[in-house]
């Protein structure tokens, strides 16, 4: 199967199907210290109302305290920082998002949504619906075990190599066309996977990308493995990314995000962000 959200592990989230919107939950305003000193203002309004799941962690989702935070939000607020307006997130349901941009309730979703890919025939049901160029990409990674003596991630390479993967995962289709002579162990859940190598009961594990640095920053994975090779970028498989859903006729405000996501990418906003939840970049 190609499913692009895993039982386990963090990964972006197709664009759910148009379905009729609910009233929305309490605003939550959430100020992030220390912004880069934002541009002169954009035009449009000053206020910007987001939406986003608020479900799924590390990228959205409510602390112990209840308040939103994560990636996306983090990366939200500091775009509205640079263009000068005001962010006012709202959470509603995945199949409540993009409805709410179509009734004019939100202005943009920004909830680890993949960009639809012609290559994943992907397109989404609502044509009225356009998004950003990607803010994080979303390929995959081979992790080994750190004593491991490494050789190069490729097909020639690892051939006669075993490799845990997600069984039914995008990875484990890709293993099987890409590297053809590898061995694929296929497990139920990327637990089972990321505790095959931990253990050593295999040479590799292949994974999402993000997912792996966050098992990479916790727990046993810490001690035991690291990631190797190059990141796999195939859209066909691992799609464009997650990107801002907008109203496709908001060409202004998504010319306005792009502008600001190149700006904390320059000035390091970005990464100072990322490191925090994955150790680096997922750009």
């Amino acid at each position: 199967t190609t499913d692009v959200r895993p039982a386990a592990g963090p990964a972006a989230k197709e664009a759910p199907a148009q379905a009729d919107a609910k009233p929305l939950p309490p605003k939550v305003s959430l100020p992030r210290p220390e912004a880069p000193t934002p541009a002169s203002p954009a035009p449009g309004p000053a206020v910007l109302h987001l939406v986003t799941e608020g479900d799924y962690p590390p990228f959205n989702y409510r602390d112990e305290e209840g308040h939103l935070t994560g990636f996306d939000v983090e990366i939200a607020e500091a775009l509205c920082q640079r263009m000068n307006r005001e962010c006012r997130f709202e959470t509603r349901p995945w199949s409540k998002l993009l409805p709410a941009l179509s009734s004019g309730v939100a202005d943009a979703a920004v909830s680890s949504i993949l960009i639809p890919s012609p290559a994943r025939e992907t397109l989404p049901a609502d044509k009225s619906i356009a998004f950003t160029t990607n803010y994080y990409s979303t390929p995959g990674q081979f992790a080994a075990l750190k004593k491991m003596a490494l050789t190069a991630a490729s097909a020639a390479a690892m051939t006669g190599k075993s490799v845990a993967v997600q069984k039914g995962s995008i990875h484990e289709a890709f293993l099987a066309h890409r590297f053809p002579g590898v061995r694929i162990v296929a497990l139920p859940t990327l637990e089972d996977a990321e505790s095959a190598l931990a253990d050593g009961q295999v040479d590799y594990l292949f994974a999402d990308r993000n997912a792996l640095l966050r098992w990479q920053m916790k727990g046993k994975a810490a001690n035991c493995c690291r990631l190797v090779g190059g990141a796999y970028n195939d859209p066909a498989y691992f799609g464009s990314g997650a990107g801002i859903a907008l109203r496709a006729g908001d060409k202004a405000l998504r010319d306005d995000f792009g502008h600001a996501l190149a700006a904390i990418v320059a000035d390091g906003t970005y990464a100072e962000i990322s490191s925090r939840y994955f150790g680096q970049s997922i750009r």
